[in-house]
């Protein structure tokens, strides 16, 4: 099954609290791209290897999900069920789950589910 690029916007606009980490920019592009996109399990460590702001990320241990020392400022309160939608990947770049892909890699796992631009 093949999502558009309009159905790739209101998704993440869907699963994300109020104030979007993705910036108007990439949904900008991505409709303007008319891509679609495909679910595919993906390797963490291709994601990493590729993307030096997501490594950079994972790195950093930030957890929006608790699993291993999340922040305890945050005001966030992200459902548990959260953790098992698919990421984003855009023009080879993760435009949505650095905190889905961080908590993966960190719980040992190997693969994630995203959603790809073809």
């Amino acid at each position: 099954m093949k999502l558009s690029s309009i159905d790739i916007v209101r998704y993440i606009t869907g699963i994300t609290p109020d104030d979007s980490d993705v910036p108007d920019f990439f949904f900008k592009k991505i409709l303007q791209s008319r891509k679609y996109f495909v679910k595919r399990t993906v390797l963490i460590e291709d994601l990493l290897k590729d993307d030096s702001s997501l490594r950079e990320y994972v790195e950093s241990g930030e957890d929006r999900y608790g699993s291993f020392g999340g922040d305890p400022q945050s005001d966030i309160e992200p459902d548990p069920h959260d953790i098992d939608l698919p990421i984003v990947i855009f023009n080879g770049e993760v435009v949505d789950g650095y905190s889905r892909v961080s908590t993966h890699y960190h719980n040992g796992e190997k693969n994630i589910t995203a959603y790809v631009s073809e």
